[in-house]
């Protein structure tokens, strides 16, 4: 019989032998298939002695081994850390950082590996895969597939090294031969039947190929093997409804409510939620009732019936009874659920204060209850508590590592931080981890658009449109795409689908993508044909004949597009819509004062219209009265007092008007209340970084203007490059600042700015050269203490011997 490990350890034993004693300890439970005691035996060993290799190295097989690969990679990086020269733990960390798409730590610790064992072969592998992906992101096809056939040599004396086998597979797809990719992901399924992410693979691969049998029938095999993960459930469900068969989905939800136990509310759950989306509400109500009357539990019931009725509107109603509910019910996970949702509810209706501090008291009971911990991460994001934000995220994804929701939150925390290439990873396991959902697919596969990433953004979009065949939203992006890479064949395939789907929505947008894709291949009066005959047209109305103005405003055809105006105008004139777009036309074609009497009658008729206020202040600015326009925002604020383009448009006056620290308390203002807002957080950090000179200000800054590290427009870089600057970083900030410089040639502070780094890396002639351009561009009458500054740098510089005449 096993005597507890404490009866091992002697007082007088050193630290090391203690250690040593409680790794023995633990080897003894690992023979007796006592594992989890083990464990905790080998974490009392490394506790005690870092250094304890062997024991270290036991307590990262066995996390693995029970599916904690987070735990294990801590451990093995542990012991690299520890043992710089350690050529396992490199192996298996690459191989890990592999697996999971950890790029940066994938060539952290493939490069040791080669640098300890290039002849290793599992290290060649990991060579060779490094290499291949050079290829990809260079796009050298040439490479790519000489290193795939170097792979399939490499697999004869490694048949079960998985990264051979996934390059083996990322060529096949990119050479479109999915027999291989097939044979290769069957492979790995046999090897790890327990790995999700290979079923997901072959369906990517068999909706690729259109077999619509073989996908369902894959789905369906996904919820047998994996019963415990709603994701394959949810795709199954997206798959049947994108083709319209809602019996069929429905059909699944009821075969798993009647397969589940009484005791299990969950598949019943389902079902309403189902009927709450796709049927009608008594249909819902008729289902709740149901069970409410059948159930011994009815508190499940109780709040899917608030949530349905909170989503017809009803707040108050619901909100009163999950209260009466909670007051009622014993500390447990389901109270704990019941606040979850009412959280949510109260921050729902503005109540943010009550939701906080009902996820206070969830987190205080169960410090890793998954939601409250996102609801948390998601205000640290806001609060620019990324670091916060992560270590919560990250105890999320240990209790379900496939939290496409928790993926997303901490790519935005990373984002938010200034860590793109980490965001990137996690927004790209976020689209896997959802089975490709429409909403994860689309937010990953924009940000690849912007970096003008097509290819992959193309399949990622395919393989959701494959799942979600009717989904507007997908196909709106891939025409985008298409128009983008001037792939116009693909754009007319995009616009018979959206034609064919027939709705509204789907109509305007092939109308807009036709007339784009007609400027771009057959020119602008090819467009305009088109949009003419629309307007024109026997199905065409009223959204058709403004999209033709606006055409016409887009290509200077100002005449034209005010005659248009006007003659809508006269065949609709109780239509307001028109009046706006009336005013547009006048505007472009120099009218103001008719704009300006057109816009003063629509805020006569309804006030509580921002956009109006915002272009009648831009139209008195133009008119050359600075007083009347703020005076138009004023009164705007006065009938809606807490709208953020209105008070946007207050800062940026009292910034013209010099009264920064009034602008700087508006943007602070609307920072707290939306911190996701680019422009908002870009003037706020640009304001506490040019005009004020504290740390703590210069501080507050940076955490704002961290997450515009990889930003292309010239504000965006010419806000980091300054705080850099400021944080005595010049060397990096250069091309920040130039980049900036070369995109607002006529923003006399952003030349200042570059003048200044100059300055810092002794370029006296260049910055002498940027400040001129500043004094030039402010004028004689500018007297921003920057500018001041500028015409004193110019004097002193002019005189300096360094400076060439």
């Amino acid at each position: 019989m096993l005597l507890s490990s404490a009866l091992f350890l002697s007082a007088c034993d050193s630290v090391e032998e203690r250690a040593e004693q409680y790794y023995q300890s633990a080897l003894v439970l690992i023979s007796e298939k006592d594992i989890d005691r083990a464990v905790v035996e080998l974490r009392n060993a490394v506790t005690l002695d870092a250094t304890h290799k062997a024991a270290r190295q036991t307590l990262a097989e066995l996390l693995l081994e029970k599916g904690n690969r987070q735990g294990a990679y801590r451990q093995y990086l542990r012991l690299a850390e520890t043992f710089p020269d350690d050529l396992d733990s490199r192996i298996i960390l690459s191989e890990m950082a592999f697996s999971s798409g950890s790029w940066d730590e994938f060539d952290r610790h493939s490069s040791r590996a080669e640098e300890l064992a290039p002849d290793n072969p599992r290290v060649k592998a990991i060579a060779l895969v490094r290499s291949y992906r050079v290829a990809i992101n260079d796009n050298d096809a040439g490479t790519r597939r000489s290193l795939a056939s170097k792979a399939s040599d490499m697999l004869g004396d490694q048949p079960e090294n998985v990264l051979l086998r996934n390059t083996l597979i990322d060529n096949a797809l990119r050479e479109q031969d999915y027999t291989q990719a097939l044979a290769q992901i069957d492979w790995m399924i046999d090897f790890d039947p327990t790995k999700l992410s290979h079923y997901q693979e072959r369906l990517r691969v068999l909706s690729t190929i259109g077999d619509e049998t073989a996908v369902e029938a894959q789905l369906r095999e996904m919820m047998k093997i994996f019963p415990d993960d709603p994701s394959n459930r949810e795709t199954l469900i997206r798959y049947y409804v994108s083709r319209n068969n809602l019996d069929a989905a429905e059909g699944v939800l009821r075969d798993l409510v009647v397969a589940s136990g009484s005791e299990d509310p969950g598949p019943t759950l389902d079902l309403i939620r189902f009927l709450a989306e796709f049927r009608d509400p008594e249909d819902v109500r008729a289902e709740i009732s149901k069970a409410l009357s059948e159930r011994a539990d009815p508190v499940p019931f109780q709040i899917i019936e608030a949530r349905f009725e909170f989503s017809l509107g009803n707040h108050d109603e619901a909100i009163a009874t999950l209260q009466d509910v909670l007051s009622k019910a014993e500390p447990s996970d389901q109270s704990l659920d019941l606040k979850i949702t009412l959280a949510k509810m109260l921050l729902a209706t503005g109540n943010n204060v009550g939701a906080r501090t009902l996820v206070e008291e969830v987190l205080t009971e169960q410090p890793t209850q998954p939601d409250a911990l996102k609801m948390q991460a998601a205000w640290q994001i806001e609060a620019d508590d990324t670091d916060a934000a992560t270590g919560a995220l990250r105890t999320a994804l240990d209790q379900n590592p496939q939290d496409a929701a928790a993926m997303t939150l901490i790519a935005n925390a990373y984002s938010r931080a200034g860590q793109p290439g980490l965001a990137k990873d996690f927004y790209a396991q976020a689209v896997e981890a959802s089975g490709n959902a429409p909403t994860e697919t689309l937010r990953y596969a924009q940000l690849l658009m912007g970096e003008k990433r097509y290819l992959p953004a193309e399949d990622i979009l395919v393989a959701a449109l494959r799942l979600a065949p009717t989904n507007t939203d997908i196909l709106i992006t891939l025409g985008q795409l298409y128009l983008q890479t001037e792939d116009f064949n693909r754009v007319q395939g995009v616009v018979g689908t959206l034609r064919r789907i027939g709705s509204d929505a789907a109509i305007q947008a092939a109308n807009g993508i036709e007339a784009e894709r007609l400027s771009g291949q057959s020119g602008i009066d090819s467009a305009l044909s088109f949009l003419d005959d629309l307007a024109t047209g026997a199905e065409s109305n009223l959204a058709t004949k403004i999209g033709l103005v606006r055409a016409r405003l887009n290509i200077k055809d100002k005449t034209g597009a005010l005659a248009l105006a006007r003659a809508l105008k006269n065949e609709n004139p109780d239509d307001e819509t028109l009046d706006f777009v009336l005013a547009s036309t006048q505007v472009a074609n120099g009218d103001l004062d008719a704009a300006a009497t057109l816009y003063r009658d629509l805020l006569a008729t309804n006030p509580i219209r921002p956009r109006i206020w915002l272009e009648l202040s831009r139209l008195e600015l133009r008119q050359g009265d600075p007083d009347a326009a703020e005076a138009t925002i004023d009164e705007g604020l006065g009938h809606l007092p807490k709208n953020p383009e209105l008070l946007w448009a207050k800062a940026s006056l009292a910034e013209r008007d010099g009264n920064i620290d009034g602008a700087i308390d508006i943007y602070q203002a609307l920072y707290e209340d939306n911190s996701n807002s680019i422009v908002v957080a870009n003037n706020l950090a640009s304001l506490l970084a040019t005009y004020r000179e504290d740390e703590e200000s210069l501080n507050r800054a940076w955490s704002i203007a961290r997450r515009f590290r990889e930003a292309n427009a010239p504000a965006l870089m010419d806000t980091f490059g300054w705080i850099l600057h400021r944080r005595e970083n010049s060397a990096e900030a250069l091309p920040y600042l130039e980049a900036a410089a070369k995109g607002l040639p006529e923003d006399a502070i952003v030349q200042y700015h570059l003048g200044q780094a100059y300055i810092s890396q002794n370029r006296p002639q260049d910055a002498l050269e940027q400040f001129r351009k500043a004094v030039s561009v402010a004028g004689a009458a500018d007297t921003r203490p920057q500018i001041e500054e500028a015409r004193a740098l110019v004097q002193s510089l002019q005189k300096s011997p360094t400076i060439e005449n």
